[in-house]
């Protein structure tokens, strides 16, 4: 007999939580093998959730009924709480109408919504073992802000600084099990709490290889990907540092070579700033990012936070397509520079390394291979589904 398992989940439309959302989906997917699951959705009425899971998964809805505020950007409290400001009185009936229906063993509460509802859902379901997808901020600083407001930034950092360290301390007491999506993570949570260290465990960003089979095998071409979320203000420098100051040194060693857009989040300003240059593609929203992954020479992952990076970077990865990324771009992930991933810290490195895949496709392939390995090791399914079973 399967155990229920109640799921609440936000579907935030901030672009920089989107990294976080598959993420999400993925430990959704693996709970649905050994549990009946009840998902509770907080999310807005346009987007939709896959329902090929059978009898096992149930949806129940509940929208927004106010529309969100612009929200301070750093303060832990404050930092997500204006699109959520209204989720207590929103979702409790519906929580409570469950938990009163339901023997839940398990319940697992979306990082973003913890601390609204996770007194209730103790209050209700008292011996339930609750989980959460645990993450810390990777950055509170926008891209692009002048030198000149450091006088302000500096004790509003210190303070969003105190204030998260207080929450996350009053929360991960109160939680069963907490998945950080990498090793620096966990550690930052175990430094909370000696006494809730056990609790923590690493539940990195997966990819399920068996979305990534082909029967044939093709060769590499003489392109370049980008594949990031270009909708919001990091991911749209990115690409303007990459035009400006990356590709016109990359064209000038390799005049031949061709970069392709993949993906849905390419908005006007992007398509307006390359739409002269004829090696430029961006792709049809509604194409498979892999098929133009796997014949590439070179993935370019941001320069910045905010741009959902690292799943692509394991697709690459899957796919056995090298990857050229920054220091920061490849933070939280297992690599090392010039093994199995290419690092750079300026343009004119980055074009250095692009432009050595591009002219030498045997490194090309000892870096994919060896990528590949990786993956295969520490951030593929299966592995990742084992160790979620034997948690909980």
């Amino acid at each position: 007999m399967r155990n229920k398992m109640l799921f609440i989940s936000a579907q935030l439309l901030h672009a920089e939580d989107l990294e976080r959302e598959v993420r999400k989906k993925g430990i959704l997917g693996i709970l649905l093998e050994r549990f009946n699951v009840d998902l509770l959705s907080y999310d807005h009425p346009d987007i939709e959730y896959s329902t090929d899971c059978g009898a096992a998964l149930s949806i129940h809805r509940v929208n927004r009924t106010v529309t969100p505020r612009r929200s301070i950007h750093s303060l832990y409290r404050f930092r997500t709480q204006s699109a959520l400001s209204h989720v207590d009185k929103d979702m409790n009936g519906t929580i409570k109408a469950l938990c009163h229906s339901n023997a839940y063993s398990h319940v697992f509460i979306s990082h973003s919504l913890l601390g609204k509802c996770i007194d209730l859902v103790k209050q209700l379901l008292p011996v339930a073992t609750i989980i959460t997808d645990a993450y810390r901020s990777e950055s509170n600083q926008p891209v692009g802000k002048s030198s000149e407001n450091k006088g302000i930034q500096t004790p509003y950092n210190k303070l969003s600084s105190v204030l998260t360290r207080w929450s996350e301390q009053k929360l991960m007491n109160k939680t069963g099990l907490l998945l950080a999506d990498s090793e620096w993570d966990a550690l930052l949570f175990k430094s909370l709490s000696f006494k809730d260290a056990s609790k923590v465990h690493v539940l990195p960003h997966f990819v399920d290889m068996k979305h990534y089979h082909y029967a044939d095998t093709i060769p590499k071409e003489k392109l370049i990907v980008l594949h990031w979320n270009m909708n919001t203000i990091q991911g749209k420098h990115a690409l303007q540092v990459f035009y400006t100051k990356i590709y016109p040194s990359i064209k000038n060693k390799v005049p031949d070579v061709q970069c392709y857009i993949v993906g849905r989040e390419v908005n006007a300003e992007v398509r307006s700033l390359v739409q002269e240059d004829k090696s430029i593609v961006i792709t049809d929203s509604l194409d498979d990012p892999a098929k133009y992954i796997r014949r590439a020479k070179a993935f370019l992952a941001p320069l910045h936070d905010g741009c959902g990076s690292r799943s692509k970077i394991l697709e690459s990865w899957a796919l056995r397509t090298p990857v050229v990324t920054t220091f920061k771009g490849s933070e939280r992930l297992i690599c090392q520079n010039n093994r199995n991933i290419l690092l750079a810290n300026t343009p004119a490195d980055f074009a250095d390394k692009v432009v050595k895949l591009l002219q030498d496709p045997k490194l090309g392939s000892i870096i994919a291979d060896r990528a590949h390995q990786t993956l295969l090791k520490h951030y593929e399914a299966n592995g990742i589904k084992e160790k979620v079973f034997s948690l909980i």
